[in-house]
Order: structure tokens, then C-alpha cells, then sequence
């Protein structure tokens, strides 16, 4: 087994991209979409423990999910339960579950996965994770996953191939987040375009060097960290002062050339609700449910149907729709934007509440 080599999972996020269906109280990694009896946490832990050493692998959530955590991973123990006591963006997560494995093994490689993408290939997968950690432990550097850029997602990240290196590697030339569709058009054109999955590599040496940065205070702290207790306290302390800074701007966009390795698995972020609906198998007309008794869908196409189990729905005359019950809270709305979701929630807070976030 690959002793020095450990996994963090990202799962402390909100997922307002997939709200009403990923709400304040579940969101959308506790979750199951797919029907298969596990939750997108469940299933990253899985592809992850059947690859790496089970006790290697490490959850960063936000404290309110802390429960859902042990609920969905019973097998965890608390030195592998990160708790944020605030919510900020992925990149301190990543730098204090990197402190936290740097404390016990200053040997040690990481790969950093969100908790919420669905990965074909797993054959493929476990080969090119393997050489990823390889690769960050002799050259000590940032390494980014990516695979091909298919379709003109604009839900997705592009990184651009700089100059050519062995084993399917590239220099970063440029990295551009969620871009308008004229433009994601233009990288998918042009080849020279990988979307970014999300999953980063490195070297615990390498992520040193933005830990006071990221989390001020964290390195240089006056106290003797030997407890769990002892550690939440110190972060207690520090972490509400880090930087809001995502993992892919720290690793793509930092002081020191980032690499990226296009990878072959099959790969598909399921954070919106447009990807989502691609990732699900449809019906003739391009049609999808997840949860409920049953849809019938009349004179309906390419239409996503949400439900709690149990509720049966009739849709007739829809589009590229979204239809989304949970709760207190129905959404019915065109299915073109990744983003309207989250930004229906700030209308929705202002105007219903915040219980029906």
C-alpha cells in the first residue's frame, strides 16, 4: 500500500448551484442523486479507500456537518473529521487538512478531491492518481488533473497546455474559470484547452508555502499542538482570518509554475443542475428524474424532474426545464444556467427566509 500517500475530500460547501435539492441542513454531498444507495461523500470515499490506505483518507467539512459525516462514514476516526469553524472558500480547507497530515507525516503526498463529481474509468483513475503522486513527490510541485474539454461547458474551469512534458503533462499557460459560453466555445475549438476536475496533487512541502498566507497565524502559533482538542483550538483562533481563496486559484495561479496531466478517466462535475442532467441516463426524449414514485412526461423534452420519495409528478409542455421539489421549497425554472440556482437564493432569503434555504 502507498503509505505516504493520502487523500483529502472537500465537503464542506453549501452546493447552492443544486439548491432546492441542496439545502443549509443537507447539502449536496450527503446526498444520493444516482439512486444507488450511496451519497456523492460515500462514493468519493469509496473510489478513494479502494486505491489509498482507508485511515490516509480525510474529510474537511464545515462544523454544522460534522454529524452527517459520522453518520455517512462511521469508519472515520476524529483525527480524520476536519471541522471548519467557518465557512471559507476551499483553499484554506485544503491548506489546514495539509498542515494537519504535514504534523504526522512530513513525508507525505496528497491529492485533494471535491466531494461532488461522478469518475468513470476507475481502472484508468487509480493508474493516473498513482503517477500523479509520483510525479509531486520528486518535482514538488502543484499538480493539476485535467481531461479533455469535450463540449463548451460553462459550468467548468479551462486550464490552457503550455510547454509539453513527459507522462501527458503540460506547463499551465492560463487558467479561466466558468467562462461565458463564446469563450468556452473558443477553448474547445482550439485543443489546447483541459478542464480543471478539481483534483490537485502535491507535496506536503510544496502547500507549506502558503500556509501563512492562506491561514495567518497557523505556522508561527506560540502553542504546542499534541490533541485534537489542542489543534481545534488553535484553528478556532486562526482560521476565521484566512483567505478566501479557492484551491484552483492557490494551485493554478500562484508564484510557482503549476502542471497540469491530462488524465483519460471519464470525469463530470455534478455540482449544477445542467450537469447533472447530462451525467443522469434520460429517456427518449432526453427526459430525467431523480427520487420520487414515478414522472409522466407528456409532450416534454430534455427536462429534469427532482422529488422527495414517494411523490409522483405529471409534466407536460416543458423544454429544458428543471423541476425541483425538497421540503418547503419548489423550483421550476429553464435548465440553461449553472449559476441561476445560487442566485435565486438571494431573493429567496431576502423575500421567504432563511428557512427555505
Amino acid at each position: 500500500m502507498r503509505t505516504h500517500d493520502y487523500c483529502i475530500i472537500l465537503a464542506g460547501g453549501v452546493g447552492r448551484r443544486l439548491w432546492p435539492a441542496s439545502r443549509e441542513q443537507r447539502p449536496k454531498q450527503f446526498i444520493d442523486f444516482f439512486g444507488v444507495g450511496r451519497t456523492l461523500l460515500q462514493l468519493t470515499y469509496d473510489r478513494f479507500a479502494a486505491i489509498l490506505p482507508p485511515q490516509n483518507i480525510y474529510i474537511s467539512t464545515f462544523a454544522n456537518y460534522e454529524q452527517l459525516v459520522r453518520d455517512q462514514l462511521p469508519m472515520l476516526t476524529d483525527e480524520q473529521i476536519l471541522i471548519e469553524p467557518v465557512q471559507l472558500s476551499t483553499g484554506p480547507a485544503a491548506a489546514w487538512a495539509s498542515w494537519h497530515i504535514a504534523q504526522r507525516d512530513n513525508e507525505a503526498c496528497i491529492v485533494t478531491t471535491p466531494a461532488d463529481q461522478l469518475i468513470t474509468g476507475e481502472v484508468a483513475f487509480a493508474r493516473e492518481i498513482a503517477e500523479g503522486l509520483d510525479f509531486v513527490r520528486e518535482s514538488r510541485q502543484f499538480l493539476a488533473m485535467s481531461v479533455k474539454a469535450a463540449t463548451p461547458m460553462t459550468a467548468y474551469g479551462y486550464i490552457q497546455k503550455g510547454e509539453s512534458l513527459a507522462g501527458h503533462r503540460y506547463q499551465v499557460k492560463s487558467f479561466t474559470e466558468k467562462p461565458p459560453l463564446e469563450f468556452a466555445r473558443t477553448f474547445v475549438e482550439s485543443g489546447e484547452f483541459l478542464w480543471n476536475t478539481g483534483l490537485f496533487l502535491w507535496a506536503v512541502g510544496t502547500m507549506c508555502r502558503e500556509f501563512e498566507r492562506l491561514i495567518p497565524g497557523l505556522v508561527h502559533a506560540d502553542v504546542m499542538v499534541s490533541t485534537r482538542e489542542e489543534e481545534q483550538a488553535l484553528i478556532a483562533r486562526c482560521y476565521p482570518a484566512a483567505e478566501f481563496r479557492t484551491l484552483d486559484a492557490v494551485a493554478l495561479e500562484g508564484d510557482v509554475p503549476a502542471v497540469v496531466q491530462e488524465c483519460t478517466f471519464g470525469w463530470r462535475d455534478v455540482g449544477s443542475w445542467p450537469v447533472m442532467k447530462e451525467a443522469l441516463e434520460g429517456d427518449v426524449d432526453g427526459n430525467a428524474r431523480i427520487g420520487g414514485a414515478g414522472v409522466v412526461f407528456q409532450a416534454t423534452q430534455n427536462t429534469l424532474i427532482c422529488l422527495p420519495e414517494g411523490v409522483g409528478a405529471v409534466v407536460r409542455g416543458l423544454n429544458d426545464y428543471l423541476v425541483a421539489l425538497e421540503g418547503n421549497m419548489l423550483l421550476i425554472t429553464p435548465n440553461d444556467d449553472a449559476s441561476r440556482p445560487r442566485h435565486l437564493t438571494t431573493e429567496v432569503q431576502v423575500k421567504l427566509g432563511e428557512s427555505f434555504l
